[in-house]
């Protein structure tokens, strides 16, 4: 099994962006700077799952190499 692929991972991660934009324009009285931290802390989350998922990546693909 591999697992989800980045193209799933892409797409589940624009979704996550769009309700998040979503809900923020209905809300009233939010903070500029409560926009710029939520924003920056999915950024952070966002990288943070690739960053991660590159490394599995390049795990599975060193540990299925053959040994010589």
């Amino acid at each position: 099994m591999r697992g989800i692929s980045m193209h799933s991972t892409q797409m589940l991660a624009v979704l996550f962006i769009l309700v998040l934009t979503m809900g923020s324009a209905y809300a009233q009285g939010v903070s500029s700077s409560i926009l710029i931290f939520s924003s920056s802390m999915l950024l952070l989350t966002i990288l943070t799952i690739y960053v991660i998922l590159k490394i599995r990546n390049s795990l599975q693909h060193h540990l299925d190499k053959p040994a010589k």
